[in-house]
């Protein structure tokens, strides 16, 4: 058989790519069962825009060169049993901010009878600080 025929029915068999042969690895989970077990949290930096673009204003009246322009911080924290989430819009990623947001999502959560005793983040620079480290 020519080889672009051995190609073509191979790829028909979806057995084309080495990856392909090889068993998948079952997925690890550390999902947790009883709510309050695990707090993920992390922030997304959002572009602030306020007002109407150069696109619609073209040179006309209005148009400033400083709209208030710039970052707004969405913190977010969410149980990993339930999926219950708190967020929170803030002006800043640093430590007292985070900080802040931890003690307010870790007293609403305990509004709700979910009571946390571990919390996992990613490796930001603010989840790093002594300050975060300290709070409840």
């Amino acid at each position: 058989m020519a080889r672009s025929t051995v190609g073509l029915v191979l790829q028909r068999l979806g057995l084309n790519r080495l990856a392909l042969l090889q068993p998948k690895l079952p997925v690890v989970r550390y999902e947790r069962h009883r709510p309050g077990e695990m707090t993920h949290m992390d922030i997304k930096k959002l572009g602030k825009i306020n007002g109407i673009g150069h696109r619609f204003l073209r040179g006309r009246p209005g148009m400033h060169t400083n709209k208030g322009h710039g970052w707004e911080f969405l913190h977010v924290a969410v149980d990993d049993a339930s999926r219950l989430a708190y967020t929170e819009t803030l002006p800043s990623d640093g430590q007292a901010d985070t900080t802040d947001f931890l003690n307010r999502a870790l007293s609403w959560f305990g509004r709700l009878d979910v009571k946390t005793t571990r919390v996992m983040t990613d490796n930001g620079s603010a989840y790093r600080s002594k300050l975060f480290a300290t709070a409840t």
